[in-house]
């Protein structure tokens, strides 16, 4: 199995080195550096783990997009780490990435963190945002804001699109830009991405729901569902956050993460 490109924020304090670690799962079309100043500072009290997942990021581009598929890669690195346990954070595509591993493995997961996403499925929300970026022509376009321009009418929301634009690197001959992640592989399995299905299973460690209070992709019809799933979940908004809690309101989000994993 290939490995995924991964990066350990290690805490200069020997007696947090021994704490449990967290490993933190980035969304759909996000890298693991999107998590380097929540990592930073969530460091200062435990191991963190930043992984960049199949066809994202400086991952390896692989066939197939299945949770599974997700959640055996993430499970390859906590073994190449000898983790025999974990904290385990998963935002967007990422959170449901989280999600299934718990499930699948409870004993391994001391706590679980998910933020903005619900364990079902979703409407096909992303396609526009996809189809902008198959079709921006990145040989006629220069520099990074003008594909920021570009891209304004498929990804309407700055800050995402920010996001988005960190997934660019420069060609070799440094004359304009490729994307860096597997944007075909990942089209291909956007319905699964969009979707999620799960066996009679339960997750019976306490678990951390966090929302955005003006996103849309937590519902309050979605608690019966989280909880018949997660029995211990707590479920948190943040009132000025979107979709991006950790990016929106980054203070409160790490204030509320870090005040649950002390008390695990």
């Amino acid at each position: 199995m290939t490995l995924l490109n991964y990066k350990l924020f290690l805490p200069e304090d020997t007696t947090a080195q021994g704490e449990t670690p967290l490993i933190i799962l980035h969304g759909l079309l996000g890298a693991m550096d999107n998590w380097r100043s929540q990592a930073k500072k969530l460091s200062l009290l435990r191991p963190v783990y930043t992984l960049d997942l199949r066809n994202h990021g400086n991952s390896p581009h692989l066939k197939g997009m299945s949770y599974r598929e997700m959640y055996e890669d993430v499970l390859h690195v906590a073994k190449q780490e000898s983790l025999t346990s974990f904290h385990l954070l998963g935002h967007s595509m990422g959170g449901k990435v989280a999600m299934q591993l718990a499930l699948a493995n409870p004993s391994i997961v001391k706590s679980l963190t998910v933020v903005d996403i619900a364990p079902k499925p979703y409407p096909l929300w992303h396609q526009k945002t996809l189809q902008g970026v198959l079709s921006a022509p990145l040989d006629d376009l220069r520099t990074r804001q003008e594909i920021d321009d570009y891209l304004k009418p498929w990804i309407e929301d700055a800050a995402e699109r920010t996001f988005m634009l960190k997934n660019l690197k420069r060609k070799e001959d440094s004359k304009g830009f490729i994307w860096r992640c597997n944007l075909s592989e990942i089209s291909r399995g956007y319905l699964k991405i969009a979707g999620f299905t799960t066996a009679l299973a339960t997750y019976p460690e306490k678990c951390l729901f966090i929302k955005g209070d003006l996103s849309t992709y937590v519902q309050e019809a979605d608690t019966p569902l989280i909880h018949s799933l997660f029995p211990a979940a707590k479920i948190v908004g943040l009132k000025q956050s979107g979709h991006l809690p950790h990016f929106q309101e980054p203070d409160a989000f790490f204030d509320t993460l870090s005040q649950f994993l002390k008390n695990q």
